[in-house]
């Protein structure tokens, strides 16, 4: 009985990997678009300078590397680079 619910497992994991990729990449891009959403209301609240240079900040104190693929951040990272950030807060104004 064993070995048929391990084969069941397998069988299961390659069919539902495509679906599973499918998801993550519309999670991305939801929590992207949470993450531009929520620099617009610090906009709105008058703390943009505030979050620019916090975000600056934190990006020299995890040293990270401020220039990324558009491609592979879109589809690999959760929150957008520092750069694009920064351009739609100012793109904003």
């Amino acid at each position: 009985t064993e070995p048929a619910l391990i084969g069941m497992m397998i069988t299961f994991q390659y069919i539902f990997m495509p679906y599973n990729e499918v998801l993550g990449f519309i999670m991305i891009i939801w929590s992207r678009h949470c993450e531009f959403q929520a620099d617009f209301f610090a906009k709105q609240l008058k703390r943009a300078t505030e979050l620019k240079s916090a975000l600056i900040k934190l990006n020299k104190d995890n040293l990270g590397f401020p220039v990324t693929d558009w491609l592979y951040s879109t589809f690999n990272y959760s929150h957008p680079p520092l750069l694009e950030r920064l351009k739609a807060m100012e793109k904003v104004e």
